[in-house]
């Protein structure tokens, strides 16, 4: 089981690098390409751009698209024990104020007041398209740091929630974070030294996003918000 996502990750750069080496590929590519030029009267000056340094950003949003348009024609797995299917639109974090709004105030940590976010190494390349996203709350059942977590289901290919991706969560299932303690780990502000993380949590009566520090140890009782690859 450990050597599956690896075996994976070989088998995704073995397709890519077949892809380079097809002139076939390219060609219908470039056929397709030029058939929506021609339909949509698309100056030929916008489809040369996409060839200069200018043009990357395009291709990028092209290629995200290519992605989820792919992801949406694959088969739906199903579900297992603790995953949560939920629409992830990945826009900005609401303001603090409307924060406070939605879990009272007092309830919101002052590390989500519009500072900037560092993704976690694990997060750093993901796509931030919005669509469907399967959600894993896990539960290790024994006290763990972050980075031992993020390795164990890193092999199991779940990466972690970023605090934008644990904030639409909530949105979707606000009664789990009313059962247990809820951690993101996929992304972090810094205060001080410290490297703050987004915690859903509650009591008997409010809900509350807070933040603890990155570098702790987590007791036994916590559950982490994992994504499916």
């Amino acid at each position: 089981m450990r050597g599956k996502p690896n075996q994976m990750r070989c088998a995704v750069v073995k397709r890519l690098s077949e892809i380079e080496r097809g002139a076939g590929y390219f060609m219908g590519v470039v056929t397709n390409l030029m058939d929506v030029v021609r339909e949509k009267m698309v100056p030929f000056e916008a489809i040369y751009r996409l060839a200069t340094p200018e043009g990357r950003t395009t291709i990028q949003k092209m290629v995200e698209l290519a992605h989820t348009d792919w992801l949406k024609e694959q088969p739906v797995k199903p579900l297992a024990k603790n995953e949560y299917f939920v629409p992830v639109t990945y826009a900005p974090l609401p303001s603090y104020a409307e924060l406070e709004k939605e879990f009272g105030k007092g309830n919101v940590s002052y590390i989500f007041d519009g500072r900037p976010f560092t993704k976690h190494a694990s997060c750093s390349n993901i796509l931030e398209t919005p669509g469907n996203k399967i959600f894993f709350v896990k539960h290790f059942g024994r006290e763990i740091n972050s980075d031992t977590a993020i390795a164990e289901m890193d092999r199991l290919d779940y990466r972690p929630a970023t605090h934008i991706e644990a904030c639409e969560f909530q949105k979707a299932h606000p009664y789990l974070q009313q059962q247990f303690c809820i951690v993101a780990l996929g992304s972090f502000a810094v205060v001080g030294c410290n490297q703050c993380v987004a915690v859903l949590d509650s009591n008997s009566v409010r809900r509350f996003f807070v933040n603890v520090w990155f570098d702790c140890v987590w007791d036994a009782d916590r559950r982490f918000l994992f994504v499916r690859k």
